[in-house]
């Protein structure tokens, strides 16, 4: 059980309400919606990295599962498995995350750069020059950028889920997600002043 009251919306502003109101009926937006300033511009920061990154959604999910897998965060791993798979991640690809082997097959050479620049962002470590010099040949320089933020944010997340011991839902990430060109979308119903 969570360690702190999920929002009750009837308590929050207007902009958080409609927020909250655009995403699934997931706890992990119950639990943020507490933060009931930040929640609105969270989730527009959210749905840029999501709608408008320049990082494939197959690689935005590959890091999310392998930040998930690092820090031990259940939650952020059961809801994005099933994101991950729609974006193109095999099941031997989640598995092979999930037991922490990373640096092989059935992962390709690009694939394992972004998950050693992963774990260094984790660990709070400067990478190297022959790792950054990698992950520019992998990445481009905006996607490098973008790879950070979603290290970040979902490094910040599993902190949350786990110390405030975020109730696992139903698999419905997912499901519930807009999609655009089979991608799933974040927040697209979002308000420029949600």
């Amino acid at each position: 059980m969570t360690r702190i009251p999920y929002a009750d919306p009837a308590t929050l502003s207007e902009p958080t309400q409609r927020a909250l109101a655009a995403v699934p009926p997931l706890n992990v937006f119950r639990l943020l919606a507490v933060a009931d300033a930040a929640f609105p511009a969270f989730l527009r920061f959210t749905g840029g990295l999501w709608n408008d990154a320049e990082l494939s959604p197959r690689r935005r999910e590959l890091v999310i599962l392998h930040v998930a897998r690092l820090t031990d965060a259940e939650y952020e791993w059961h809801q994005h498995v099933a994101v991950g798979q729609l974006c193109g991640i095999s099941e031997a690809e989640i598995d092979a995350i999930g037991a922490g082997r990373v640096d092989a097959e059935p992962f390709g050479a690009d694939d394992r750069v972004l998950f050693a620049l992963t774990e260094v962002v984790v660990r709070r470590e400067r990478a190297g020059d022959e790792l950054l010099a990698a992950a520019r040949r992998a990445l481009t320089d905006r996607e490098l950028v973008e790879v950070h933020l979603v290290i970040a944010m979902y490094a910040g997340l599993a902190a949350m889920m786990t110390n405030l011991d975020l109730d696992l839902d139903e698999q419905l990430g997912a499901e519930l997600l807009g999609s655009r060109d089979g991608a799933p979308q974040l927040g697209e119903r979002l308000g420029p002043d949600a």
